[in-house]
């Protein structure tokens, strides 16, 4: 545990002041244990996971934040992977691919922990990663599981339900999941995924400082082309800036606060609905400053 740990240090844009308390448990049962004891004790807890998707406030936050990242081992377990939540989005990506597993291609290029991916159905418009999902071990918050007295089980995913963008977690926390993959040849594998990679590259600002998309596309839409056709590409809020590659992300420039991310996600959400009427949802997270 660390005090006072800066998280422009853990999350992809670059943004954040300190955390109370900083974790970096090593063990699915470790971090279970933890979340038990922070709850217990009354102690406010935050998951940062990979720190994509998220934007850290300026003040910091109060009490424990829990970052993910030592927990990073996968294992084959027949024709699938069990991944533990702190497994980088790249590392399963080169796992699978080397393994000769398909399922994960479009992942490729993604920033984040598998923890995170899992909790927002990371991946595509026409895909996510619950998708593959089998099986999933979950820590939920609040009374313990009465038939064996622990606070963590196995859920499936037609008990969760997830949607576009949305685990549908409800509170509760990653421990480790079964991915269903297809084998494969290795080479057929990396040659999807290279040309995933290059469309992206050749339409989002994957090199850049950012922390992936602002928003949910809307049922039939693209939340790009709205934003876009605003007058909003290349539009600089201090440090923040849309991107002159893809307008449904946000970049930092350089020197950007949480409040210049969200001077800039209202300055959009404003544009776009005074123009088409439509309302955007986001997909940042954004941490309320403290109060």
């Amino acid at each position: 545990m660390r005090l006072h740990e800066p998280l422009s240090n853990w999350t992809t844009m670059r943004i954040g002041g300190p955390a109370e308390m900083f974790f970096e448990p090593h063990k699915p049962e470790f971090l279970a244990d933890l979340l038990t004891a922070l709850e217990k004790d009354g102690v406010p807890w935050t998951l940062l996971g990979g720190g994509a998707n998220t934007v850290a406030p300026d003040g910091g936050i109060p009490g424990a934040v829990i970052h993910t990242g030592n927990m990073r081992r996968l294992f084959r377990d027949g024709n699938g992977l069990r991944v533990w939540p702190g497994v980088t989005l790249p590392s399963l990506v080169r796992s699978a691919q080397g393994l000769g597993l398909s399922g994960v291609e479009e992942l490729v290029g993604v920033p984040g922990h598998v923890g995170g991916a899992l909790a927002m159905n990371a991946g595509s418009a026409e895909w996510g990663i619950w998708d593959q999902v089998e099986e999933v071990v979950l820590w939920s918050p609040g009374a313990v599981n009465e038939e064996d007295g622990l606070k963590f089980r196995t859920w499936s995913p037609k008990e969760i339900q997830p949607a576009y963008r949305q685990g549908n977690l409800g509170g509760r926390v990653v421990l480790e999941a079964l991915l269903n993959l297809e084998e494969s040849s290795p080479l057929v594998v990396k040659a999807t995924q290279d040309d995933f990679l290059k469309r992206k590259n050749r339409s989002q600002p994957v090199r850049l400082t950012s922390a992936g998309c602002a928003f949910k596309n809307p049922s039939g839409e693209s939340a790009g082309r709205l934003i876009d056709q605003a007058g909003l590409k290349g539009h600089q809020v201090g440090g923040v800036k849309v991107s002159d590659i893809h307008a449904n992300f946000l970049v930092n420039e350089g020197g950007a606060t949480a409040a210049d991310v969200r001077q800039m996600l209202a300055e959009i959400e404003q544009a776009v609905q005074g123009r088409f009427g439509i309302s955007l949802e986001r997909e940042l997270a954004v941490i309320p400053e403290p109060l």
